[in-house]
């Protein structure tokens, strides 16, 4: 099993709905688009979305709209947070039954960093980060997600550093 772990948006809808469509940011329905076509071809996945106030939630959950956000937010500020709602032992306890692939803008990585460094779990992303990581460019995300879980799911290795940094170069 997979499961994706990426950031919630500040678009959302005005009423409560299963969190994968609350969230209308172009990240989220990118990285639940590329959740699809893994689940489509065979590849068992999961979408899990790290929300600013409910924590870690799966995509079905229904959530209300809500105005929060970690960015702007000190390190120090985001970790307590994470720990104050559980996020930490969410996350840890996910990377025991399943491969996790954190898909997050940095506020949201810093919110799990502790348990990606000590787990070595996978990130996607143009920041530097702990872990198994592999560098992407701001909007191409999805693009070396779908790489990853493909060729994981084929029992390969994930994208070289090489291979990685042509996907930053490929526009979809």
């Amino acid at each position: 099993m997979y499961s994706v772990v990426t950031n919630c948006t500040a678009e959302k809808l005005g009423v409560a709905a299963p969190a994968r469509e609350l969230y209308r940011g172009p990240s989220v329905r990118r990285i639940a688009k590329v959740v699809d076509e893994a689940r489509a071809a065979g590849i068992p996945a999961a979408l899990y979305i790290i929300s600013a106030r409910y924590g870690l939630v799966r995509e079905d959950e229904v959530l209300e709209p809500y105005d929060e956000t970690l960015s702007g937010r000190s390190p120090e500020e985001i970790k307590s947070w994470a720990r104050a709602v559980g996020l930490l032992d969410a996350v840890d306890k996910l990377a025991e039954r399943s491969t996790v692939v954190v898909v997050a803008s940095k506020p949201y990585y810093t919110a799990v960093e502790e348990v990606v460094c000590r787990r070595g779990l996978y990130v996607l992303a143009p920041y530097r980060a702990c872990g198994r990581w592999i560098k992407t460019g701001n909007f191409n995300k999805h693009i070396a997600l779908r790489s990853l879980l493909m060729s994981l799911s084929d029992g390969g290795s994930p994208p070289s550093h090489e291979e990685s940094r042509n996907l930053r170069r490929r526009r979809v």
